[in-house]
């Protein structure tokens, strides 16, 4: 496979030859080491390497995005002709021109770690750490999965805009089992192998399982509801999401006309960062071209920001934001601003409530109103009078975002860094305690 700068210019000069307006390539390569475990045992061992081409092609206001994996040089030059002649028969669209700039982007590191690069033979004593962590926490039994990646994207435009950023990352999830169905989860992620930690995410879920035992549902109604990093993050990105420019024009978003809006507690901030120390996500140049940035979406609780590529910025007579997205912009690293409160103070200002360590599910009603619900798993407690009270099961808990949010009473001074197969874009967390949560059974 030629480079990637290689196969950038080999894909747009064939565009350019064809004669389009603007043409954009990126092409990235990946590669993942994976080590899976169950039963206190490692199961697979994996590694995979993957390169993958991305071209977007204008011509007489008409657009076409494709990808592909077949990167020899004549396939590429195949792959963009064909894709030149499939605008014929597309409908004209908004069109706006990309940056002539000619900007040079050079890599951030700021979420590079050199360590993560040859990590594959420390892999299997980071799961019997895991494991062997939660063993001695109390659960009985684990399952779970680390994965390390290092990625590297490079772009270059029709107008000249080119450069390349590199990430790492490191996840491991866990589940452990105890008695019957009591079961804990734990999670550790980081751009940087110093940060990451398999014993505290196995100590969590050992202690998670054990705890867990003899849990009972609840009884349905309005409560106090302290959500962990793992579960706000979850429901964080969805409000990122709303904050899209192309969600609200299309409708589906719960921040329609609520820009300089409140539509949180004053207590709530939410940032997007384009590369920030520590996010296991984003690039210093968006898929445009336009250079990434720190972006306040909500600050005190008002709606101050849409995240925008060049044609939903244009709409509004505003600039990208950096977040493009050739269709639909979107957030790279969130960031929820810390409180001033310790976890154990905020159970202590429960006098009914519930604590959430885990959720999966989360699907929403009506993605209008941000109406939504979600399945608590792995770790769920009852609050009587700033205690817990014990463990619950069988619960899910529904509430609209903008409700919720409103309603956050206090964050956590402490903050971590999630993502999992419930958060795609990496965020930065606190615990966050919201008042008036509707919790139902989930069966029945």
């Amino acid at each position: 496979m030629m480079d990637l700068e290689e196969l950038d210019e080999v894909a747009v000069g064939a565009a350019k030859r064809l004669g389009v307006d603007d043409a954009v390539a990126i092409s990235s390569e990946s590669a993942d080491s994976m080590i899976r475990f169950a039963n206190n045992s490692v199961t697979v061992v994996n590694r995979v390497q993957e390169a993958e081409l991305v071209v977007y092609l204008a011509r007489d206001r008409r657009k076409a995005i494709a990808s592909t994996s077949n990167l020899g040089p004549d396939a590429v030059k195949k792959f963009v002709g064909d894709l030149f002649a499939s605008l014929k028969g597309l409908p004209e669209s908004e069109y706006v021109p990309l940056s002539n700039t000619k900007a040079k982007f050079a890599p951030s590191r700021l979420g590079y770690d050199r360590r993560l690069e040859d990590v594959d033979r420390e892999l299997p004593a980071m799961a019997k750490s895991a494991i062997d962590s939660s063993l001695r926490a109390g659960g009985k039994r684990s399952a779970g999965v680390i994965d390390a990646s290092k990625g590297t994207v490079a772009i270059l435009t029709s107008a000249g805009t080119s450069g390349r950023d590199s990430k790492t990352a490191i996840t491991l999830n866990i589940r452990s089992f105890a008695e019957g169905e009591a079961s804990g989860h734990g999670l550790s992620c980081s751009s940087a192998l110093k940060r990451f930690d398999p014993e505290g995410a196995g100590r969590r879920a050992g202690e998670g399982a054990k705890s867990m035992r003899g849990a009972k549902e609840p009884e349905a109604g309005k409560y106090e509801v302290l959500l962990s990093p793992t579960v706000a993050s979850n429901i964080v990105e969805t409000v990122a999401g709303a904050a899209s420019a192309f969600s609200v024009d299309a409708g589906t978003s719960c921040l329609v006309e609520k820009l300089g809006k409140k539509v949180a507690s004053a207590t709530f901030n939410l940032t997007d960062h384009g590369v920030v120390e520590g996010g296991l996500g984003g690039r210093v140049f968006d898929d445009e071209g336009t250079p990434t940035r720190t972006n306040r979406i909500i600050e005190k609780g008002t709606l101050t920001r849409y995240l925008h590529n060049l044609t939903t910025a244009k709409k509004r007579g505003v600039g990208s934001t950096g977040n493009a997205g050739f269709v639909s912009p979107h957030p790279w690293n969130l960031e929820v601003g810390e409180g001033d409160s310790s976890y154990g103070e905020m159970v202590k200002e429960m006098k009914r409530g519930v604590v959430l360590t885990s959720n999966w599910y989360t699907r929403f009603k009506n993605y209008r109103s941000g109406e939504f619900s979600t399945v608590p798993r792995d770790g769920a407690y009852m609050i009587e009078g700033g205690k817990v009270a014990g463990p619950l099961k069988g619960m899910r808990v529904g509430d609209d975002l903008l409700r919720l949010f409103s309603s956050v009473r206090l964050l956590s001074k402490e903050r971590e860094w999630i993502q999992w197969w419930e958060v795609d874009t990496p965020t930065l967390c606190p615990w966050i305690l919201v008042d008036g949560v509707t919790v139902t059974r989930a069966y029945g």
